[in-house]
């Protein structure tokens, strides 16, 4: 049986839901969108378990990763059929505590599927765009040359 709507908007608002906590620090509602043996996929590493992905988003949000951002989702495509269902979309990260840029994009990858509490992901994987690594790249280069050239 294909997806109703509700299933559908149900599995976007989680998505969404998701990145609201991370913009908040909310770590344990960000970990609470996977099931308990769920896992998340991404440049940093394979997290599975609630305690891995707990503890790679606590050093990711101490790191100061997370300061200032705010995550925007778009262009959703799920599909699915009953208790288990395929999303992906776009997401852009964007600086808003200093003057606005866009820090990073990407792509997820996710299974959902339907448990007593709703749904949940089963795995998400992120997918970051180059441009984010070569902002990095460009700033550290340079922070050194600035350094480079006080000596």
């Amino acid at each position: 049986m294909a997806l109703s709507v509700e299933d559908k908007l149900a599995i976007i608002e989680l998505s969404n839901a998701q990145m609201r906590s991370l913009d908040d620090h909310d770590v344990d509602a960000w970990v609470g969108a996977w099931v308990p043996d769920g896992t998340f996929v991404a440049t940093y590493g394979t997290f599975t378990g609630h305690d891995a992905i707990r503890d790679f988003i606590n050093g990711h949000i101490a790191a100061g990763k997370e300061d200032g951002a705010r995550h925007l989702m778009t262009n959703y495509v799920v599909d699915g059929d009953g208790d288990t269902a395929t999303a992906t979309c776009a997401v852009t990260k964007l600086q808003v505590e200093k003057p606005p840029f866009v820090m990073a994009t990407g792509i997820y990858t996710d299974i959902a599927v339907r448990t007593p509490e709703g749904w949940r992901f089963q795995s998400r994987r992120l997918d970051i765009d180059n441009g984010a690594f070569a902002r990095a790249k460009a700033e550290a280069e340079a922070q050194a040359a600035d350094a480079a050239s006080r000596r």
